[in-house]
């Protein structure tokens, strides 16, 4: 029997693997990180519209309990219209808050990484049997509870110390004002929410770094399985070559086309070949094809078997070699381009009365 596969595991991931991991749905993720981060984002916006809040709450109330006889004449559709207005404007920046806050945490976890096919109904999902061994299993289900007690119980110790600490001052509101009381114990309560929050935020935290090693293991690599990667990613090398091959020849197709355009071959004079071409319509002469070393010796034998003139000058040809393919030459070469050509349209004439 072969060794345990997963001490064979012991490279890292590879981008390609984590890549494939993600677009599975695999990644590092913790149970509370979206109820957390919504919490907080309805505590941040009951603390920057709490006072809009409370103002609205007051003003109907004084509309429901100040003024019945207004209401008397106004009737209940009038009042249902201004208590629901009134909920709607406290419960919607809530509830607006939370789900960015949820939303947000979730692309925080997963990224932003769009894959419908993971949303397409698969049966698979929906046959029990699969799931029966984790929903009877003892280990698990005693993870489960243990977990579920451990926030319980740190939530519950976190609430007790901020009560305790703030329970002489509750005790002295049972002699003040209702109006006086009330913030308080608004104080108080957000004292507690909000650090029962944070006490939350901490366990997800935990939660979140041991899901990330888990996953980390889950998608370490054998030796034998990053080769084979990096065989796909290659191909076979017969494969390969085979289609340098092919781009070699087209290239030498394109290259062979265009050289025998051209009026002269300027060369460097075996390291670079640049293929020039004049026609009085285009106004300048236009730079057809560039090779450098192999190419541009494959450039001077298509050139010398289609009886093109090669005309051997350095300096032109390091000056042309910035200049793109199909573009015409600089300005400043106009005289020396000339010249080239000048003598090459003689040395042609010369051969025609030979």
């Amino acid at each position: 029997m072969s060794e345990d596969a997963s001490d064979d595991k012991t490279q890292e991931a590879t981008p390609e693997r984590r890549k494939q991991a993600r677009e599975n749905g695999q990644f590092a993720r913790a149970r509370d990180t979206g109820a957390m981060a919504a919490t907080l984002g309805v505590l941040l916006a009951l603390h920057g519209f709490g006072e809009g809040f409370v103002g609205l709450m007051r003003n109907l109330s004084l509309r429901c309990f100040g003024e019945t006889a207004s209401l008397a004449g106004d009737g209940v559709a009038v009042i249902g219209k201004e208590a629901a207005f009134a909920l709607v404007a406290i419960v919607g920046p809530i509830l607006f808050a939370a789900c960015v806050a949820g939303v947000a945490a979730g692309f925080w976890e997963a990224g932003f990484h769009p894959h419908l096919e993971l949303a397409a109904p698969k049966w698979e999902r929906l046959d029990p049997t699969s799931k029966l061994g984790q929903l009877f299993s003892a280990k698990q289900g005693l993870t489960n509870v243990a977990l579920a007690l451990g926030r319980v119980a740190v939530v519950g110790f976190v609430a007790y110390l901020v009560i305790d600490r703030e329970l002489p001052r509750l005790e002295r509101l049972s002699t003040v004002r209702l109006l006086d009381a009330a913030p308080v114990v608004l104080t108080v309560l957000a004292k507690l929410a909000l650090w029962s929050t944070l006490a939350l935020a901490v366990l997800t935290a935990v939660d979140y770094g041991t899901s990330w090693f888990r996953h980390e293991q889950s998608i370490r690599m054998s030796l034998e399985e990053m080769k084979r990667e990096h065989q796909q990613q290659e191909g076979d090398p017969r494969l390969k070559g085979r289609r340098l091959q092919r781009a070699r020849e087209m290239i030498k197709r394109g290259l062979r086309k265009q050289v025998l355009e051209a009026d002269v071959i300027i060369a460097n004079p075996t390291h670079i070949s640049i293929a020039l071409r004049y026609r009085a319509a285009q106004g300048a002469p236009v730079v057809l094809a560039k090779g450098f070393d192999e190419v541009a010796l494959y450039m001077r034998k298509i050139a010398t078997e289609g009886g093109i003139p090669i005309v051997e000058n350095k300096p032109l040809a390091r000056s042309l070699v910035n200049v793109r393919n199909g573009r015409v030459i600089p300005v400043e070469l106009y005289a020396t381009v000339a010249e080239v050509l000048a003598f090459v349209y003689r040395m042609k004439n010369r051969g025609r009365r030979a």
